[in-house]
């Protein structure tokens, strides 16, 4: 690994929070990680799928794609969150590969990319009300060998109102 790996490695250790960031997959290749951002939600996601296995992956930020992240490649669905709507919980399938995700999301939508065969992992955050806001993980040149997912509490809302005075 080279000094940019080790320095991605230990960001993404740091941005977990933990000594070992949660992925799920059999690992190796490069890493990769979703842009932080502290000013916008995951709005859309893009995930490429070609040879029966998930290609990549793209969140989109706000307004702006996000950089796509793992193997070039394959067919690209994509999926546009509605306002106020976040992903919370995911459901990965892996063999070598991811083979197959599903999206589960606030408002009781369900998104497939791939199959779900392989090894299963149901994932979702640790506490109540958190929010998918990031993904990282590995990928080879076929595809993403391990994935993890980064929780934390929504953006609050701007208020509307006015404040109130008392007179």
């Amino acid at each position: 690994m080279g000094a940019h790996g080790a320095l991605l490695l230990a960001l993404l250790l740091a941005r977990a929070g933990l000594g070992k960031p949660e992925m799920y997959g059999p690992g190796g290749g490069k890493y990769f990680t979703t842009t932080e951002d502290y000013d916008h939600e995951i709005t859309g996601l893009r995930v490429s799928v070609g040879l029966l296995l998930v290609k990549s992956v793209q969140v989109k930020l706000g307004d702006t794609w996000d950089v796509k992240q793992g193997a070039s490649g394959g067919n690209t669905q994509e999926v546009t969150l509605q306002p106020g709507e976040y992903i919370t919980k995911v459901f990965v399938a892996f063999q070598t590969f991811l083979r197959g995700m599903v999206l589960y999301t606030s408002k009781d939508r369900t998104f497939y990319f791939g199959k779900l065969d392989g090894q299963i992992f149901s994932v979702y955050p640790s506490q109540e009300g958190q929010v998918l806001v990031g993904i990282y993980g590995q990928y080879g040149l076929l595809g993403i060998k391990s994935i993890g997912f980064e929780w934390n509490y929504p953006l609050e809302e701007p208020t509307t109102e006015p404040p109130v005075t008392v007179t």
